[in-house]
Parts: structure tokens; sequence; C-alpha cells
């Protein structure tokens, strides 16, 4: 009688966790607008002293080179941010290039125009160098 009221409390304690736990760790509510404001830095960049960093604030985002294990750094875009309104766990916006800066700078895209995308906790967009084009990812710091 001792082991098959155990076995129901270990039953009945198994059923209680799984229906409270609905939501795994990984998912979290999200209260507000997505904040995408912040450092970010790539994650499958091909060397381990350089990558690229994107900073967000205040409408504006902003991505450099960053070599020599972070002494030194280059702009290569600066542009417009468009946060999000609501909370999303997706989020895509198209900046506009800030040509006052980026046109000073030797490593600078020229395009006018750069899709930002926002997916499962990465920022991306595509990079085009010498004929080659490669999706750089980041994540926040």
């Amino acid at each position: 009688m001792k082991k098959l009221l155990s076995l129901f409390l270990v039953l009945a304690l198994c059923f209680a966790m799984t229906a409270c736990g609905s939501e795994g760790p990984s998912e979290e509510k999200q209260e507000g607008p997505l904040d995408l404001t912040g450092t970010w830095k790539q994650t499958n960049s091909q060397a381990d002293d350089s990558w690229q960093e994107a900073i967000i604030e205040s409408g504006t985002i902003t991505v450099n080179w960053v070599s020599d294990n972070g002494d030194t750094k280059s702009l290569y875009w600066a542009g417009s941010y468009e946060a999000p309104s609501e909370a999303a766990t997706e989020y895509v916006w198209t900046s506009n290039n800030d040509h006052e800066q980026t046109d000073a700078s030797l490593l600078a895209s020229s395009d006018d125009t750069k899709i930002f995308t926002y997916k499962d906790g990465e920022l991306s967009y595509e990079v085009s160098a010498l004929g080659a084009t490669t999706t750089v990812r980041l994540a926040k710091q």
C-alpha cells in the first residue's frame, strides 16, 4: 500500500509540474515594446581578433568594423533606427544611410538603405564587399 501511495504521489507531482510549466525557460513573456537598444557583437566572424559591432541608440544604428581585438574601429554604417512600437519576437526595418557620416569613411557602405532583421535574439543584415555578399549575425552584449 505504501508503494502504491508513493507511486501515486510521484505521478501527481509529475503532472502538476508539467501542467504549471507550459512555457519553457527560453520562452520569456515580453512586456512592452521590443527593446533593441544597446551594443551588438558579430557572432559569425571568421577571425578571433576582428568583427562587426552595432550600437543602437536614440533613433540611430551605427555599425563599425572592429579589429586589433577592439583597439581599432572603422565606420561601416550610420543610419536611422525605427524602434518597434509593440512587443514582438521578430522585427525588420529599413535604415536610411546618414551620408554625412559614411561618405567620409573609406570602409563605409555607400548604399542608401540597409535592411536590418531581428529574429530569435539575433540581429542580422547583409554586407557586400569586393563582389561578395555575406550575412552578418550579431548578439546583444
